[in-house]
């Protein structure tokens, strides 16, 4: 069984390490702390948190509110709060959805009324700019690219407003606790609030036919958007820009992709209120 280095549990003062995951950037295990609660360890053997500073920094100054806490972190390990009970993602596996949905929502609300500060986030601007110069074949993915490039150039002109933002916001994302819903793997990004939910049109993962479905394309994009405090025909311009940043990101331009983009692109053709 993996272990953490010995050094590091001293650290934190931590015991009782069980390992819960392991990538090729980091490891995790379940801990104790000095007080005898459960908390999560993070560890990345590299000797650096990459790209997942700017989420970490993200989630310690929205302080809880209804994201996980951060408890301590050094440059090569984070301690957060112990996360326990399903995911929305799997509420909505489990025939639900709509309820899954709802939770969703209610998180982003917490997370915007937070109000934290953005200084230092990584740019939304500055991860799609890459959509300028690429080249896709699907017809569909040409004309969400259009989309794509009026969203980024109302974003370098500063005709939105640029917040911080969880980055990663979506159903599996999100653990529903005993103490309520708690989202986590944040990106930590600074961008349009219509970006912070435009990747959830996406999921939950295993629900495809429903996330197709034009009547909850529809509904989404009117509720998030109210939400975000946009139109819900910006809020959903989002969604297919960021739907075709994933594609691009893939490499791919996956049949099940190009479904959702055409469905989406036909729901904005229809209009929807501003």
């Amino acid at each position: 069984m993996s272990l953490p280095p010995t050094e590091l549990l001293r650290r934190f003062g931590l015991s009782a390490p069980e390992l819960v995951t392991e990538t090729t950037r980091a490891k995790v295990w379940r801990v104790r702390q000095k007080t005898d609660t459960q908390a999560a360890l993070k560890y990345y053997p590299a000797g650096h948190m990459g790209n997942e500073t700017s989420g970490l920094t993200y989630l310690e100054r929205v302080e809880g509110a209804g994201a996980v806490r951060v408890f301590a972190r050094s440059t090569d390990a984070v301690v957060m709060e112990w996360l326990q009970g399903p995911s929305l993602g799997e509420l909505a596996r489990r025939q639900a959805p709509e309820v899954a949905d709802r939770g969703l929502t209610d998180v982003a609300a917490q997370l915007f009324a937070a109000e934290v500060c953005a200084d230092g986030l990584l740019s939304v601007a500055a991860i799609m700019v890459p959509l300028r110069d690429a080249c896709f074949t699907a017809p569909e993915a040409r004309e969400a690219q259009d989309i794509a490039w009026a969203c980024l150039d109302q974003m370098q002109r500063g005709a939105a407003e640029t917040v911080a933002l969880h980055g990663d916001l979506h159903h599996d994302n999100i653990i529903h606790t005993a103490q309520g819903l708690r989202t986590f793997d944040a990106k930590g990004l600074a961008g349009p609030r219509a970006y912070e939910l435009a990747n959830a049109f996406r999921h939950p993962r295993g629900c495809r036919a429903f996330a197709a479905d034009a009547q909850v394309i529809r509904h989404r994009a009117i509720t998030w958007g109210r939400v975000a405090g946009c139109g819900a025909q910006e809020q959903l311009r989002w969604a297919i820009a960021k739907l075709l940043l994933s594609m691009l990101w893939s490499g791919q331009e996956a049949p099940e992709e190009r479904a959702l983009l055409r469905q989406m692109l036909r729901v904005v053709e229809k209009g929807l209120p501003d």
